[in-house]
């Protein structure tokens, strides 16, 4: 059995943390997937990505690296209200405890997972509407009312 490394630890936590407070809190209809696959597009959809990975030397001398990766997600909602709700409400849901795990993979699926830690928000980088000008009528439907909200984070410990 094998086991996703850092970035796909961080995105398979944070799904797994946001389906779940979709459904406790009452959303329906609403995915939540890691990456942006044309056939996966049909609004409203959470997309999360690590994109980036700062490194920085945790000492002079040491081989050690701390690692903050970067976090983006992207809202495709069915209408501008519903775009400032979810963006609002994915920004509460990074408010909260969200529990870091480590995954074993068995076959391409995850069959274990491990609390490790915790992820923090160090800061959010960006939180707005992806795209300004959504009047063209050449622009796909899925595109009108897109968010992004960038944030880098650390994976604290347990």
């Amino acid at each position: 059995m094998g086991q996703y490394r850092l970035s796909r630890n961080v995105e398979a936590s944070i799904i797994e943390h946001l389906r779940t407070a979709l459904f406790d809190d009452g959303w329906e209809g609403i995915g939540c997937e890691k990456s942006m696959k044309q056939e996966q597009m049909t609004p409203p959809l959470i997309m999360i990505n690590v994109v980036e990975m700062d490194t920085q030397k945790r000492e002079i001398g040491s081989g050690f690296y701390l690692k903050y990766p970067t976090v983006v997600v992207r809202i495709f909602a069915t209408s501008d209200g519903q775009r400032e709700d979810l963006a609002d409400w994915v920004l509460e849901k990074f408010e909260d405890n969200i529990s870091y795990y480590q995954y074993g993979i068995f076959d391409g699926k995850i069959a274990s997972k491990e609390l490790a830690g915790n992820i923090v928000i160090r800061k959010i980088l960006r939180n707005e509407k992806e795209l300004a000008n959504t009047e063209p009528s050449n622009l796909e439907k899925e595109d009108r009312y897109r968010h992004i909200i960038s944030f880098s984070i650390f994976v604290g410990e347990l």
